[in-house]
């Protein structure tokens, strides 16, 4: 193994002062989830990680940077209220950052995975460490999983996560959606679409169009989802207002894209994604619901699948969640986890006890609720998160669902 050194950027400076690096490094480093981009995780940081204090774990060769986990910590409460200092990825919770990892150089990411997970292990400056989303084929997982699995001052265990389905794209646009479930049925509803008035397709990925194409989203998501008392997803002002921040920066980079459907006028259909390398990550769609009906959301992910493969994209992400309408596409999931590390000390053992009793108090409140009143709970959280004030230092909460 080549010999890496370890140094820790702490604090409200540290994504600062790493971003020429960092930029660089993810540049590099061209099998990285987009959500370890620079600008998503500094955007998540201003917007939704007020009260935590970044801690990143920088692998380097020389002066040169070759790796990094970007984490943070902040206040836990294990059982019996005691303090539990808490170290988690940065630019997940909330917005449902997949896949997040060791950012590594290509060929180097075995050295620069141990030599931090090396550093993080002789650190004394934590109690747990809880990793969601991790992928179950992560490269560094192996070497994670063997490090403090095999040391006798910590506690490890390993969670079901999320599935992320995704389909591999062979061939043109026209044999990905030949190769579909629903062909006929795809075909039969856009020359349906195609014959109203004033129907277009747009792609809009300029930083001076961005911003109205989210707004755009915004609505139709919104709209979408009314009916269900809105949606996790998009819900809180501060996730909007990270999104904002988000997407105007990743827009530089020409990462963001926005795929719409016109009608009479105006976007009926609007789907947000991140272009990575040769992956597409599916981020969220939104339609009007006046037009269901014309099944302009299946139309415009039909439409985004056949021009992802004729743009040369090679994996079309659909990222986590189940939902039907994402098998209608996909022939492939893969799984990501949650890594749970506890040290065996009074804090570490709180907070497994509390992990444990919100488990069974979720796990119980499904058995014995009414069919529909946990649906009804979810969609009174909703409403009140839309009112929410900016997110403050306090208990890390449990990851939120993206619809």
């Amino acid at each position: 193994m080549s010999r890496l050194s370890v140094t820790e950027e702490r604090g409200p400076g540290a994504l600062a002062s790493l971003r020429a690096e960092w930029q660089g490094l993810f540049a590099r480093a061209t099998n990285a989830s987009a959500f370890l981009a620079w600008e998503w995780i500094s955007a998540w940081h201003s917007r939704l990680g007020q009260g935590l204090m970044p801690r990143i774990f920088c692998a380097r060769s020389g002066d040169g940077l070759v790796g990094l986990l970007p984490l943070a910590e902040g206040p836990a409460r294990g059982r019996v209220g005691r303090r539990v200092r808490l170290l988690s990825f940065l630019g997940e919770r909330f917005v449902g950052g997949d896949y997040l990892d060791v950012l590594a150089e290509p060929a180097l990411e075995h050295d620069a995975a141990t030599a931090i997970f090396e550093h993080l292990a002789r650190d004394q400056s934590f109690d747990a460490l809880r990793l969601d989303g991790i992928a179950g084929d992560s490269l560094s997982l192996p070497l994670l999983t063997s490090r403090f699995g095999e040391d006798k001052a910590y506690e490890q265990s390993l969670l079901p996560y999320e599935v992320c389905p995704y389909r591999v794209l062979r061939g043109s646009g026209q044999a990905v959606i030949e190769a579909s479930r629903r062909p006929r049925e795809f075909r039969r509803k856009l020359r349906q679409l195609a014959a109203l008035p004033g129907f277009a397709t747009a792609v809009v990925t300029r930083p001076d169009e961005v911003p109205a194409a989210l707004e755009r989203f915004f609505m139709l998501h919104e709209r979408r989802w009314a009916g269900q008392g809105g949606s996790d997803a998009m819900a809180r002002p501060s996730v909007k207002a990270f999104h904002r921040d988000a997407v105007q920066q990743l827009a530089i980079t020409g990462a963001v894209r926005f795929e719409e459907i016109w009608a009479e006028g105006r976007c009926i259909a609007s789907l947000y994604g991140i272009d990575r390398q040769e992956r597409f990550f599916f981020y969220q769609c939104g339609y009007d619901p006046d037009w269901a009906k014309q099944s302009v959301g299946f139309v415009r992910l039909g439409l985004s699948l056949a021009e992802a493969a004729d743009r040369g994209v090679k994996v079309y992400d659909f990222l986590r969640g189940s939902e039907a309408y994402k098998f209608d596409w996909a022939d492939g999931v893969r799984s990501t986890l949650s890594v749970r590390i506890t040290r065996r000390n009074p804090a570490g053992r709180a907070f497994l006890a509390g992990e444990n009793l919100r488990a069974a108090a979720k796990l119980t409140a499904k058995a014995l609720l009414p069919t529909g009143a946990v649906d009804m709970i979810r969609r009174r959280r909703r409403r009140g998160q839309r009112n929410e004030s900016p997110v403050q230092a306090g208990p890390i909460p449990a990851p939120m669902e993206r619809p």
